[in-house]
């Protein structure tokens, strides 16, 4: 056995010298050697947002063709690669020093530096990243950070709110006066990870900005600025909540808030609000002063109107010293006009089976139906033995069995209303249906859901230029589109301009006839007699 093993021994050691020597051999026919410093600062103990520097030197005796690095981020399905940087020296040194400089983002795992010699040969290195700590959030009471004047020797309070993951060192101000910033002036704050800030200071002239820096334990600071326009000597300043400009929308027949804050140089004498409706503004209406009177915050309630424009506020103080800001609305969503309603496909005195979403009562008898035919949306007819469906008057013009199955229902009649009817749309849910309550609403849906693209989740139907006239095919629970607008009779293309929904809430069949119950939503604007001389046909054909 001894003599075994001392012969194995010697054979073992030629064996690892020769594969050392062949693993030298490898490397002597890699790329460049890249080196990264020990200067370069650790990778896993990072703030989000730190600027940093990672110097690297790279040696190729071929000579170096290209130094190359990219970041892999996290995403939605793991990891992707970022865009390369790229630097290509033309002289193709054997030594190169260059600095990798970025900024550290939240997501970053990995920092992947590459470099090719001459002859194409490449190396490259692997930095990983740890976690990139999150910055505290800071925000301004109501996100306002910009005021247009103030006041000169009066008290200014500068209010907000800072959120941490980790846990917070410090908090502070320092203001900017004819732009020289102060000395950091340190707030206290009781909880560390959330806490409300005020900042308080005198106004001097020349005042132009308050700078607020709030710093987590491992030294992550993030600064925000609230900035001042004019130092004043008296004057009268309303900014609105969130720093709006306009009113994105009013909603008609309700309640409506505006918000904001005042602040003057001296106690505010007056503050009203106006509505302007169809070109002209209302009676002022008054706001009541806060306390202290010069500087205070304020909420004003109005009742929105169909026609409502702009809303006016206007602010003034003892020095009658006045200011008047005026939002004008960009929309003014009205309610939907909502009908529950029971149609038969049977006909007789009392039995009701056309429907009119502007004209009362809404439902009506054959025998009744021609005194309003120019009002009428659809009927439910009896088309077959086994084929109900909801149909407008111009639906007659498709062909003779549709002339032949309404010909009953349009005793009397001479023109026939056209109605875009829809099959039953999948995204008209009795929960997206119960849903809207307001036109705005109402357009939103329609613009998203149904005429949007499939990809974006919409069914990519457009409703505007078909001109389908029956919903033959009632189920419980199921919705469809009607539509007012202009046809052509013997065309295929409709200019249909606006819309309502109906949702099927009963639906049965006896001896031969059926019954259904609806509950349909409309604009409140009388569409039908909008586009009637659009939309109405003789009858008989």
């Amino acid at each position: 056995m001894k003599k075994g093993l001392s012969f194995f021994l010697p054979v073992l050691m030629l064996f690892i010298l020769s594969f050392s020597s062949c693993k030298k051999d490898v490397e002597t026919i890699a790329g460049p050697q890249i080196a990264v410093s020990d200067d370069a600062p650790d990778l896993k103990e990072l703030n989000a947002g730190q600027r940093v520097t990672i110097p690297v030197t790279v040696e190729s005796i071929e000579g170096i063709r290209r130094l190359s690095y990219f970041f892999i981020k996290e995403n939605a399905n793991g990891t992707e690669s970022g865009t390369p940087v790229n630097y290509d020296p033309t002289d193709f040194p054997e030594k190169l020093q260059r600095d990798i400089v970025f900024s550290a983002q939240p997501g970053l795992v990995e920092l992947v530096i590459v470099s090719f010699d001459k002859l194409n040969r490449s190396s490259e290195v692997h930095l990983n990243f740890k976690e990139i700590r999150e910055l505290p959030v800071l925000t301004f009471t109501d996100n306002v950070k910009f005021q247009q004047s103030v006041f000169e020797n009066k008290q200014l309070t500068i209010t907000g709110h800072v959120n941490s993951k980790y846990d917070l060192s410090s908090i502070s101000f320092s203001s900017v006066v004819n732009n020289v910033e102060s000395s950091a002036q340190s707030l206290q704050f009781s909880n560390k990870n959330s806490t409300d800030f005020s900042a308080q200071l005198v106004v001097q002239k020349g005042l132009s900005a308050i700078i607020l820096k709030a710093t987590n334990m491992y030294q992550g600071t993030v600064t925000d600025t609230f900035k001042i326009q004019t130092v004043v000597d008296d004057a009268v300043n309303i900014s609105l909540a969130g720093g709006i400009t306009s009113i994105s929308k009013v909603f008609a027949g309700a309640t409506n808030t505006i918000s904001g804050s005042v602040s003057s140089g001296s106690n505010i004498a007056s503050l009203s609000y106006a509505l302007k409706v169809n070109g002209v503004y209302g009676p002022e209406t008054a706001i009541a002063i806060g306390s202290p009177a010069d500087a205070f915050n304020f909420t004003a309630s109005y009742n929105g109107v169909k026609n409502a424009e702009a809303v006016r506020i206007t602010g003034r103080n003892q020095g009658n010293k006045e200011k008047v800001i005026e939002l004008p609305v960009l929309k003014v969503y009205n309610k939907l006009l909502t009908f529950t309603v029971e149609l038969t496909t049977a006909i007789g005195p009392g039995k009701k089976n056309w429907f009119s979403a502007y004209r009362a009562p809404h439902v009506f008898d054959a025998a009744s139906a021609a005194s309003v035919q120019t009002m009428l949306d659809f009927a439910f007819v009896k088309y077959s033995a086994s084929s109900f469906r909801i149909m407008p008057a111009g639906v007659v013009e498709a062909g003779a069995a549709y002339q032949t199955a309404m010909a009953p229902y349009m005793a009397g009649f001479n023109q026939a209303t056209y109605t875009l009817v829809t099959v039953n749309r999948n995204s008209i849910t009795e929960s997206a249906f119960n849903s809207l309550e307001w036109d705005g609403d109402l357009t939103s849906f329609l613009e998203t859901k149904i005429l949007g693209p499939i990809s974006e989740g919409g069914e990519n139907y457009n409703i505007r230029t078909t001109n389908r006239r029956f919903n033959g095919e009632l189920q419980v629970g199921k919705g469809f589109i009607i539509g007012w607008g202009a046809w052509r009779w013997g065309t295929t293309v409709a200019d249909n301009k606006a819309f309502g929904l109906v949702m099927v809430k009963a639906y049965s069949v006896s001896n031969g006839q059926a019954t259904t119950t609806l509950e349909i939503k409309v604009p409140d604007e009388d569409f039908r007699s909008k586009y009637n001389s659009e939309s109405i046909h003789s009858y008989p054909l």
